[in-house]
């Protein structure tokens, strides 16, 4: 038992730095990390409307 939450918490510390945001922004989500410039969107939103629209329809 003592073993599961070493292991637990070693997982832990790995997935909480697995995305570290330089400017600590509010907007910086580390599942959306793909689609970000410096914790801001690349994108305009006309552009991901577009998008999503795009994938309802397909």
């Amino acid at each position: 038992m003592g073993q599961n939450s070493k292991k637990r918490e070693e997982n832990k510390r790995f997935l909480d730095n697995l995305y570290k945001d330089p400017f600590q922004s509010p907007n910086a989500n580390p599942k959306h990390a793909a689609n970000q410039v410096n914790g801001e969107t690349q994108q305009t939103q006309s552009e991901i409307i577009t998008e999503v629209q795009m994938r309802k329809r397909s």
